[in-house]
């Protein structure tokens, strides 16, 4: 039998990462059930999904705690 000629790591392979920033990671909070509300009203009107609309938010808030 010959060895495999197929398969394995290439260059551009895969599916293209879904973030340009990188891997994302879960991560699991509370949040008050009133603010989780206004945040699915929020995301709905941007077209976003939660997870989006609360990268949105933190990236933001990075953001503006940098510049102080």
């Amino acid at each position: 039998m010959s060895a495999k000629q197929h398969g394995g790591k290439r260059d551009g392979a895969g599916r293209p990462s879904a973030n340009p920033e990188g891997r994302t990671e879960m991560i699991t909070v509370r949040i008050p059930e009133t603010l989780v509300a206004q945040l699915g009203e929020l995301a709905c009107k941007e077209g976003w999904n939660r997870s989006q609309a609360i990268t949105e938010a933190v990236r933001r808030l990075v953001k503006a705690k940098r510049k102080a």
